[in-house]
């Protein structure tokens, strides 16, 4: 697969998250794991909220970001705005996560098993 092709799904993806981020209340051109990355690491109120679902999402990329990826994320996004979101929106976000990291999960950490492209 030639570079272009292989970052056309990537931009997808990440298109894709920062649809979901957007819809849970946050701003349209950051990531989910950036918003959380940032709000586990600045957040005064609520971190205990914020740092579980870091756990989460660090799980679910571990396997192609090794530790930290919602941190690295938010360190690619440094300049992005983050908007925490409503308590409502906090609830949307949460259920993203839940249902879509375990299936990240279960990809990522199976193909790991088959395929290490990023780790050459």
């Amino acid at each position: 697969m030639t570079p272009e092709y292989r970052s056309w799904p990537v931009a997808v993806l990440i298109a894709i998250d920062q649809l979901g981020n957007t819809i849970a209340g946050g701003s349209p051109n950051a990531t989910i794991s950036a918003r959380v990355g940032f709000f586990s690491e600045m957040s005064k109120r609520g971190k205990s909220y914020w740092k579980s679902l870091e756990r989460i999402i660090d799980f679910a990329f571990f396997p192609i970001d090794g530790p930290r990826h919602c941190y690295q994320a938010w360190q690619a996004d440094k300049d992005e705005q983050f908007k925490r979101g409503s308590d409502f929106m906090r609830v949307i976000l949460s259920i993203i996560i839940v249902i879509v990291c375990p299936v990240i999960a279960i990809v990522l950490h199976v193909l790991v098993l088959f395929i290490r492209p990023w780790k050459t």
